[in-house]
């Protein structure tokens, strides 16, 4: 009997049992909070929902450095916030330590009053190296949970992405099925499915919505047509099976979600924001509101969706942050407020739902901007910005220290102290449980050796009790890696041997000496004849090189040579190509350890 079986009976006595809604399959998870920690299956109804700040979010302008007030202000005289008046900073939390030390701006009055309840960990100074500037490129990176270095034309893959590849394998052709009848990932605010959910062979493991579903039905239900069944072997025919696979994607889910949505419900009393309190704003209207109350919706309707991604667009302030008359009031302003105050009601809806256990809200934004103003009233492109993180489960406060003001270059802060991908690594691992094994999947492998203090291990509720929503990383089936070396900035790998060995379904595969000093001998069982290349690359992602491997009926030898690479820790990744007829797959992936 696996682990997690064996955990999840024993404790199903404490668990709530099913029911059903208009004939949907819920949970209740609004559980009695007696017992100290989540059982496995608690843990797999976890959501994670990614609020995407679009345009890159004013960090200083969000939380004001207040140890650095007066220079805060020399370096923006006009839409800095004020200290007096009944537009000044509000006050986080005058029990922190001098260097966090936090004015909100007067728009987040609602993120205070969410801190106040114990549901906000604000985290500072979060970047990459070598943070690109372009929107587009930035946000590549950000969702593909790669470095500046590891990005390039070919990366086409997403964390959130493969971590949904991993965690529901054969999607979509064993899919729907009664352990998962929703789709993996949803996306709102696109209408193109982002990077994020991409995988590395396959329709993306998700799909994106409207803020109603039963229009996103409607439109796919109603467009009829029978779909091809066979593809010419050239470009345009896997173009064109993609093209059909994701149709065929969308009408198995179009009438799901519609009845999901419509067996759900929002809490009676809990109003979502539709505008700014002022109408002398270019961002008057709430676009984020109405996404999360969609998601709490398909919640409560008994929606089985793992990560939820919402957007807010508009941050490229670059002009017109602040008003020239009024400048706290600017679209900057009302951005923040459109954010705080839409959280703060999907927070009350969770809450009244019965839902509050399961979700994590977390944001992130491409960059952050410069220090100092333009002759705009704005700010243009800058370096590393703060990440917001919403829920009962995490522990509230303050991760870091205010960015250093004088420590510029070219009106831009200097350094970081978290990388974004120790953040996410956090998330994975403390709130969804991933191992070791599945954080190699993912590619967060090294970053989870510095994670944050993030999930709170000692929540204490209203009857006094101590729980731990800390993720028992134990209900993971994946095979497990020893922990990486936290000294090495995330360690050296797997540990060698094939133990950290990926296989796709069918695939036998092995290769040693692992460490090598430099030739490494691969042997794989293949059913068919194919063509595929060994490729090797950084930990980043990066490809360093590639080998044509053509692979026949039965077993398959080959020599790598590694001579020509440094010391260090490398992905091996068999991958069977286009010009196939099979088109594109990957068979193999281990870590391989270059002495």
């Amino acid at each position: 009997m696996k682990r997690r079986h064996f955990l999840r009976n024993m404790l199903l006595p404490m668990a709530a049992a099913p029911f059903t809604l208009n004939g949907l399959s819920v949970r209740a998870m609004a559980r009695s909070l007696m017992t100290s920690s989540f059982d496995c299956d608690q843990l797999s109804d976890r959501v994670l929902v990614l609020i995407q700040l679009h345009g890159g979010n004013d960090g200083l302008n969000t939380l004001i450095p207040l140890n650095q007030y007066g220079l805060y202000r020399n370096l923006r005289p006009f839409i800095g916030v004020k200290d007096t008046g009944n537009r000044q900073y509000l006050t986080l939390d005058s029990t922190l330590p001098g260097d966090q030390q936090i004015g909100l701006h007067p728009d987040l009055a609602d993120l205070k009053s969410m801190y106040d309840e114990g549901k906000v960990r604000l985290i500072q100074n979060v970047a990459y190296d070598n943070m690109n500037g372009s929107h587009f490129k930035g946000t590549d990176i950000w969702l593909s949970g790669l470095g500046a270095e590891g990005l390039n034309n070919t990366t086409r893959t997403g964390w959130f992405g493969r971590y949904l590849d991993h965690r529901f394998p054969n999607y979509p052709a064993d899919y729907p099925n009664n352990d998962m009848p929703d789709p993996p990932g949803l996306e709102f605010g696109s209408h193109v499915i982002s990077l994020g959910f991409h995988r590395q062979s396959g329709i993306p493991m998700g799909l994106t919505l409207s803020d109603d579903p039963t229009d996103f039905a409607n439109a796919v239900l109603g467009s009829g047509g029978a779909l091809p069944s066979q593809f010419p072997n050239s470009d345009y025919g896997r173009e064109l099976q993609y093209l059909v696979e994701m149709e065929r994607s969308t009408n198995s889910y179009a009438q799901r979600l519609t009845d999901v949505y419509n067996a759900g419900a929002n809490t009676p009393g809990v109003v979502y924001p539709e505008h700014y309190h002022t109408q002398a704003s270019n961002q008057y209207y709430n676009q984020l509101a109405p996404q999360l109350k969609t998601i709490a919706r398909l919640m409560s309707g008994g929606s089985t969706t793992r990560i939820f991604l919402a957007r807010l667009g508009g941050f490229d302030t670059h002009e017109g942050q602040g008003l020239p008359d009024k400048p706290s009031f600017g679209s900057h302003g009302a951005l923040l407020y459109h954010l705080s105050t839409a959280v703060k009601a999907f927070q009350d809806d969770l809450k009244g739902l019965g839902l509050e256990d399961r979700v994590m809200t977390i944001t992130f934004s491409e960059f952050g901007r410069t220090a100092g103003e333009n002759s705009a009233y704005g700010t243009d492109h800058g370096s590393s910005a703060p990440m917001m993180v919403f829920g009962k489960g995490i522990k509230p406060g303050v991760e870091g220290t205010n960015p250093d003001l004088t420590n510029l270059n070219n009106n831009r802060l200097v350094g970081f102290d978290l990388d974004y991908r120790q953040v996410f690594a956090t998330v994975m691992q403390d709130w969804f449980g991933a191992n070791y094994g599945t954080l190699d999947h993912i590619e967060f492998y090294e970053y989870s050796a510095n994670k944050i203090d993030l999930v709170n291990n000692n929540y204490i509720d209203g009857q006094g009790n101590s729980v731990d929503y800390v993720a028992d990383t134990s209900c993971d089936d994946t095979p497990d890696l020893p922990p990486p070396d936290p000294s090495n900035g995330g360690g050296s790998g797997g540990g060698g041997g094939t133990s950290n060995i990926a296989l796709a379904e069918g695939i036998e595969f092995s290769f040693g000496p692992n460490p090598t000093s430099g030739t490494v001998f691969m042997n794989l069982e293949s059913s068919r004849m194919t063509i595929a290349t060994a490729d090797i690359l950084t930990l980043h992602g990066q490809r360093l090189d590639r080998v044509e491997w053509r692979l026949f009926t039965g077993e398959n030898q080959m020599e790598l040579d590694l001579d020509h690479l440094p010391a260090g820790t490398y992905l091996l990744r068999i991958i069977e190509r286009p010009g196939s007829q099979f088109g594109e797959k990957l068979l193999a992936e281990a870590r391989i350890i270059r002495q």
